[in-house]
């Protein structure tokens, strides 16, 4: 599109704004979901390839990413913390449904899984510090 066309001009802000709009519908989406699944899926948002060049799209997106990433890593917690306060029998069978929930993590959020995976190595090691310290 020529940018010197006023019509192009507003075209593209018309573009810019409801592609704004979406991501501050997402942003309420991604608040209200409560699985990472869910999360994941609302994250995975594509930039218009005629928006490339615009300020206000990539904030928006952006925006939308770091509600998308919050809200995961609340949801990782929430996850870590049940794991705390499991019986040490079923530590086992929780380990294994969050590693498989945390599979959902991919693309702009893939980078939350191994960070995750870490938080549950350093809680699991501090069990295990704390039932040596026990007996």
């Amino acid at each position: 599109m020529a940018l010197r066309d006023p019509t192009d001009r507003n075209l593209l802000r018309l573009e810019a704004r409801r592609f704004a709009s979406r991501c501050d519908t997402q942003v309420a989406l991604i608040q209200r979901a409560d699985t990472l699944r869910e999360v994941s899926r609302l994250a995975n948002m594509s930039l218009p390839y005629s928006l490339t060049e615009d300020r206000m799209a990539h904030d928006a997106r952006r925006l939308a990413l770091n509600a998308a990433e919050d809200r995961a890593r609340e949801l990782i917690s929430e996850q870590i913390a049940i794991f705390l306060k499991a019986e040490p029998v079923a530590h086992d069978k929780l380990k294994r449904g969050m590693v498989d929930t945390w599979a959902n993590l991919t693309g702009p959020l893939g980078h939350l899984r191994p960070w995750a995976i870490s938080r549950l190595a350093t809680v699991e090691q501090s069990l295990q510090q704390g039932l040596v310290t026990r007996g």
